[in-house]
């Protein structure tokens, strides 16, 4: 079956933040949902837990939704849409093991426990797609960054990627394409392979910056930056420069 061509549109706004030792940048929508706080920090504590401040177990900073294809072909599949969602979880609430994983299966077994959380392998329907056993992640090599790759749910309607953050973090992403064909159904043959690649772009855009000793005047800004921005001149104290236009128009002009 032929599927239209999928494509990742190249404006995008951006959206930055801090989590430990690492400054990530993830490409959404402008109009994605996202925390305004910026700065995120884990430790490790005697029991085993995670503390942190102002959030305990998952933080999902970021929600996004793109269009698949180009705007005349989304005049005809206006259903082919991927909201996105983005996980961070600290790997003890996960009941993964919290260190540095040594490899492939690590990261397939540590990723498998994610599911088991909620239901055993033996109690899931037929059609249920979750992964039973570590053999069923795929792991992808995106920007020589590994993740394991599965699909979740009845027919796979979910498209799930996971990397291990830190050795007591894991970063999750969360496509979800099901309206992309009718429900309580299979997708149709060959659909899930023809958008991988979709799959694959947005991976390979995010962006994981160790910080730690880099002075912050070299690591990108924080914050969520809207695709169509005006550049402002920014001052010694952090200001916006205003402009004298009084002059830019008697300049222009010659008055």
């Amino acid at each position: 079956m032929n599927y239209p061509e999928v494509t990742l549109t190249e404006n995008t706004a951006t959206y930055c933040i801090q989590v430990n030792d690492d400054r990530l940048i993830f490409h959404c929508e402008d109009e994605a949902r996202y925390t305004d706080k910026y700065v995120f920090h884990f430790e490790g504590i005697d029991q085993g837990l995670i503390y942190n401040p102002d959030y305990t177990g998952e933080i999902a900073p970021l929600r996004t939704r793109f269009a698949l294809l180009d705007d005349d072909l989304m005049k005809e599949h206006p259903n082919w849409l991927c909201p996105i969602k983005i996980q961070i979880w600290p790997k003890s609430e996960l009941l993964m093991e919290s260190r540095k994983w040594e490899g492939p299966q690590d990261l397939r077994d540590n990723s498998l426990k994610f599911y088991e959380r909620w239901k055993s392998s033996s109690d899931r329907e037929a059609d249920d797609l979750t992964p039973r056993k570590a053999e069923d992640f795929s792991i992808l090599r995106v920007n020589n960054r590994l993740w394991a790759y599965s699909e979740s749910g009845i027919y796979g309607r979910w498209d799930n990627a996971f990397t291990e953050l830190s050795d007591i973090l894991i970063l999750i992403v969360l496509f979800d394409v099901d309206s992309c064909w009718p429900r309580d159904t299979p997708p149709p043959e060959g659909l899930k392979e023809h958008l991988m690649p979709f799959f694959l772009d947005y991976l390979s855009l995010i962006q994981i910056i160790p910080t730690e000793g880099v002075p912050e005047s070299e690591l990108p800004p924080l914050g969520f930056y809207p695709s169509k921005r005006e550049e402002k001149e920014i001052d010694s104290e952090g200001n916006t420069v205003v402009e004298d236009t009084s002059s830019m128009l008697s300049s222009e002009w010659g008055w």
